[in-house]
């Protein structure tokens, strides 16, 4: 009679073995990755995802503790540095990651973003080019397109946008700006085209809608104009709305 319970007894010894052994191997590996400078780098990562600037930093800290040369974790510092305002410190983090990987072609986006944020314009440009050489940055290239675009400097920005634009087809972002490109050439119908094409990748992208009223507007379509103003103003806010309540009142009355 007492076999059984001595067979139960043994099996539930042997479940309980095997779960400490699984449970022992699952620490083994969570103290192992800890100890993986791009593991602490994924956790910073996440945490500037969210906003979460200083946790942020207690994990870039960790990953440069771990392998000081693991330039990834320098151009996150970048950034963060960057989203508190401490531009001076954010360009030093970056130029160490490029002294390590000057290959590094968001690196060099970064630091031209840095540049520009502390009044360097040249050197800003000079970086954001080096990005493009590297590999075709896409962020090189539409930052070096709204710069000309914001210069008034239309061509060179309408040469850099479709840069950007054949590198990711599918930026919103992009065809929002070569929409406004299109608009201040007064090349209205390409403009339409080009925010029309954002809509169509993003369809409650509402800037984007309201810049295509503009167009509408510009092109004396004011019926198109009037149509898309008032749909935007079922959901717009803030400044958006103030914008568009404000079209829409100098609208000629058909």
């Amino acid at each position: 009679m007492s076999r059984p319970l001595c067979r139960h007894a043994i099996l539930t010894l042997a479940v309980a073995l095997t779960v400490s052994a699984c449970m022992s191997s699952t620490k083994r590996l969570a103290l192992e990755r800890e100890k993986d400078p791009q593991y602490q780098f994924d956790k910073a990562a996440l945490c500037l995802q969210y906003n979460m600037v200083d946790e942020a930093f207690k994990y870039i800290d960790q990953s440069l503790a771990l392998n000081p040369r693991f330039y990834p974790a320098l151009n996150l510092r970048g950034l963060a540095l960057m989203m508190k305002g401490r531009i001076p410190e954010s360009i030093q983090a970056l130029q160490a990651c490029l002294d390590i990987n000057p290959l590094f072609s968001e690196g060099w986006n970064n630091l031209a973003t840095a540049y520009d944020q502390s009044g360097r314009k040249s050197d800003a440009v000079v970086a954001w080019s080096k990005a493009y050489e590297i590999d075709q940055n896409y962020n090189a290239a539409y930052n070096l397109a709204k710069n000309d675009y914001e210069n008034d400097h239309f061509d060179a920005a309408l040469d850099w946008i479709r840069k950007a634009i054949a590198k990711y087809p599918k930026s919103v972002l992009a065809f929002n700006l070569e929409g406004l490109i299109y608009d201040a050439r007064e090349e209205y119908n390409d403009a339409i085209d080009s925010f029309q094409q954002a809509i169509r990748l993003s369809p409650t992208e509402l800037n984007v809608q309201y810049n295509l009223a503009v167009t509408y507007s510009k092109k004396k379509d004011y019926g198109k104009a009037r149509e898309l103003l008032e749909k935007i103003l079922l959901q717009a806010k803030d400044d958006l709305r103030i914008r568009a309540e404000d079209l829409l009142k100098r609208l000629p009355r058909l």
